[in-house]
């Protein structure tokens, strides 16, 4: 399953995105989440995107965002790391894909 979490940057903050994703990754990392890759998009479509994050399984995935929820250090960590991310994007969306061949 690949979950695509897209985040739209503001204009000019495609590079600070990045940033702030390259700092949770490693804080989901230390959770127990799988090393993500991070893709950018800032000419296609609606310009200065960022996303992914991979994992074997929905269940996985799912296992995962539920154990973090009940970890008191995480949760501090991922609160005050989107609270920086907020004042970068325009919207935030999210897609599971499931791979089929």
């Amino acid at each position: 399953v690949t979950q695509r979490r897209i985040f739209q940057a503001k204009p000019g903050a495609l590079a600070e995105v990045v940033a702030r994703m390259k700092e949770f990754q490693i804080v989901f990392k230390k959770h127990g989440g799988p090393q993500g890759r991070l893709y950018t998009d800032p000419f296609s479509g609606h310009t200065d995107q960022v996303d992914g994050v991979d994992t074997e399984s929905l269940g996985n995935l799912e296992s995962l965002f539920w154990a973090a929820s009940q970890n008191a250090e995480y949760q501090k960590a991922y609160e005050q790391w989107f609270q920086g991310l907020k004042a970068l994007i325009e919207v935030a969306t999210v897609e599971l894909w499931s791979r089929e061949a």
